[in-house]
């Protein structure tokens, strides 16, 4: 006769669970945050607006200088295509679904060309203050 015994009880700790598009979104917005120039906005803490010849500008004509607009639209387009490059990604986890997964793609691609173009415009306008 096999002898009972009492086994006792385990206590697990489960721990806290986060999503991973939680770590995801953080992780993208403290990169954005650090290569929007986020560091140079807390340590110099640059005007929002500056004057120019004309009248007030958002934009520093100085290539070593940026303003606090100029550094949040930098954090913005950041942002933007490091949620297209995840849109594509995910794209790619739902092929199951050709609908959504042409979804996902194209608006991934759609919002990474747009933050290549913003990039590009916001180059544009700091060339064109010199």
């Amino acid at each position: 006769m096999r002898r009972l015994r009492r086994r006792a009880p385990r206590l697990r700790y489960k721990g806290l669970r986060v999503p991973p598009l939680a770590v995801a979104i953080v992780i993208a917005l403290f990169t954005s945050f650090i290569l929007g120039g986020g560091i140079y906005d807390v340590v110099d803490n640059p005007p929002s607006i500056i004057p120019g010849p004309r009248g007030w500008i958002a934009i520093h004509p100085y290539m070593s200088e940026q303003t606090l607009n100029e550094s949040l639209l930098a954090m913005l387009f950041y942002f933007l295509s490091f949620l297209g490059l995840y849109l594509g990604y995910q794209a790619s986890r739902v092929s199951y679904d050709r609908r959504r997964a042409a979804t996902y793609l194209f608006l991934g691609i759609g919002l990474v060309l747009l933050s290549i173009s913003g990039f590009y415009y916001l180059y544009f306008l700091k060339r064109s203050l010199l």
